[in-house]
């Protein structure tokens, strides 16, 4: 039986586990591909209708598996932890063992990823490409702002693009596809990007977008040449 091979990102801070299938992540999924078993766990789709692929718990330390209301969690889909030593287990598996491996540490992805928010430049960049290399797919994000700012345009779109495709309901995260696309020459790609930023504005997230936009036309028109853009 195949089953997802689930990477364990435990984030001690805000209390979470997230188990979901390698090169995954939980941020900017589309609501649709979420189907809650209890206020605090989630089971995450694929797709809508399509098969699980992981789960994420809030209020992990509280989170008690052996109530009634979560009992799907342990005949529901099953799963492989590698880290865990888990081959084909369902999520309640999951949590306890999860429970004794991490304690109240955070692994150790996030502490790359808490020390990369707090670090500039070259000391944020080997933060981030250590993040990723521990398996950290959120890292691409980071990756990809901190290159564009070392102004490593090529890297940073590479980088920033595949986030858009494994989270593809962040408003930043295509604002800045956006700015990269911008910078390596993919006006078309950039112009789209920006405007998919504006559509997924909500709830007074504004981004950049709407002034990059306009900045990118009025270059686009000869107003203003890219490379003198701000």
């Amino acid at each position: 039986m195949t089953v997802p091979r689930l990477y364990l990102n435990h984030i001690a801070n805000f209390d979470w586990l997230i188990a979901l299938e390698f090169g995954r992540v939980d941020d900017a999924q589309p609501p649709e591909n979420w189907r809650g078993v209890s206020d605090a766990f989630g089971f995450l789709h694929a797709a809508l209708d399509g098969p699980e692929v992981g789960f994420k718990i809030v209020d992990f330390s509280r989170f008690d598996p052996e109530d009634r209301e979560v009992a799907a969690i342990w005949h529901g889909p099953r799963f492989d932890a590698p880290v865990l030593g888990l081959r084909a287990v369902p999520a309640g598996e999951i949590v306890l063992a999860a429970r004794a491996l991490f304690g109240d540490r955070s692994s150790i992805n996030r502490e790359f990823f808490s020390a990369a928010i707090d670090a500039d430049g070259d000391e944020a960049l080997a933060l981030w490409l250590a993040c990723l290399q521990a398996g950290d797919a959120m890292a691409h994000f980071g990756l990809g702002y901190t290159l564009y700012e070392l102004g490593r345009f090529p890297e940073s779109y590479r980088h920033l693009r595949h986030y858009t495709e494994i989270a593809p309901c962040g408003s930043w995260n295509w604002c800045w596809l956006g700015k990269a696309a911008t910078a390596v020459g993919e006006t078309t790609e950039a112009r789209a990007a920006f405007n998919r930023a504006l559509e997924l504005e909500h709830d007074g997230e504004e981004t950049d977008a709407r002034e990059l936009l306009a900045e990118l036309d009025a270059g686009a028109s000869g107003s203003l040449p890219p490379d003198d853009q701000s």
